[in-house]
């Protein structure tokens, strides 16, 4: 009779466990176009990383679902040096979040979309004015004899 009421006593306690809500689920939300000043921020750090030559021009924001970032630019120099190939990257963002570039490749139909100017990334700020370090004052020591 004591394994009946145990079995009870266990049934009920782990019922009560079941019937508490599990942790909270956020809702789904979709990403969404980055803003004008993530746009320039991200092609200032293609320009940089790929050593592009400015003036840059970028193609209109498209979505995707073929890189690291849901949506993404085209990105090019306008006048490459002579020597080398107009180069053409695919710059992407998740939300305003710069998620990485790449060399644009066929499906990303860079070769077929319109230019513009590319904006320009707004200086960072710059930092706060350091006060000249004064020297240490030394302790002096004397030897006691």
């Amino acid at each position: 009779m004591k394994t009946h009421h145990a079995a009870i006593l266990l049934f009920l306690l782990l019922s009560a466990c079941a019937s508490t809500q599990g942790p909270v689920e956020m809702a789904y939300a979709p990403p969404s176009p980055p803003a004008d000043a993530a746009v320039a921020a991200a092609v200032a750090a293609i320009a940089g990383e790929a050593k592009l030559v400015s003036p840059l021009e970028i193609s209109a924001v498209r979505r995707t679902e073929r890189g690291p970032g849901s949506y993404f630019v085209c990105v090019r120099e306008i006048n490459p040096p002579a020597d080398t190939p107009r180069r053409t990257y695919s710059t992407f963002l998740e939300n305003d979040t710069y998620k990485g570039s790449r060399l644009a490749v066929i499906m990303d139909q860079c070769e077929l979309q319109t230019y513009g100017p590319a904006p320009v990334a707004a200086p960072a700020p710059s930092p706060p004015p350091v006060e000249a370090a004064k020297p240490a004052k030394r302790k002096s020591h004397s030897q006691a004899g």
